[in-house]
């Protein structure tokens, strides 16, 4: 599902460099207001109502621990009793990332000197999964690649 949608993204950004060239400046910018507008409102509408329709299952526990990390202590004791929905310690940011975690802020550093989409995708993929990182200590595997990234990128500058 994750490469069909990278697929229809592609897809959209062909179509937007394409429009881009071919309308004018002017255009261009009320089309691509109209076209964000309405595509928000055709996803906030789409998943509202496939959730109603139960084709989407109602957010769990998990979700909303996720983003207020009270949430599971509070309502729901059996998700938070369970270890890997712990937060993070920092042991175990160094335990796992080994001496990477020192080389880490220096790659996002080069990241930043250089803006690049590669450069973009990699700052908000370490920003993201830190942050994901530090909620849950199962989700250290979604900081694992970025950390390994941005690591290689800080060893391999001259």
């Amino acid at each position: 599902m994750a490469s069909l949608g990278v697929f229809g993204l592609l897809q959209l950004v062909l179509l937007v460099n394409y429009l881009k060239y071919t309308l004018s400046a002017a255009k261009f910018n009320k089309l691509m207001i109209a076209f964000g507008i309405f595509i928000s409102i055709v996803a906030i509408a789409g998943i509202v109502l496939a959730t109603k329709l139960g084709l989407i299952a109602p957010w769990t526990g998990r979700f909303y621990s996720l983003w207020d990390t009270s949430y599971a202590k509070i309502h729901i004791p059996i998700i938070a009793s369970v270890s890997e929905h712990q937060p993070t310690t920092w042991t175990s940011f160094f335990f796992d990332l080994n001496f990477l975690i020192w080389l880490f802020p220096v790659g996002v550093y080069l990241c930043f000197q250089e803006l690049t989409n590669e450069a973009v995708f990699l700052i908000v993929f370490a920003v993201l999964s830190s942050y994901f990182a530090g909620v849950m200590i199962r989700l250290m595997l979604t900081l694992t690649p970025v950390v390994c990234v941005c690591s290689g990128l800080a060893l391999g500058f001259h």
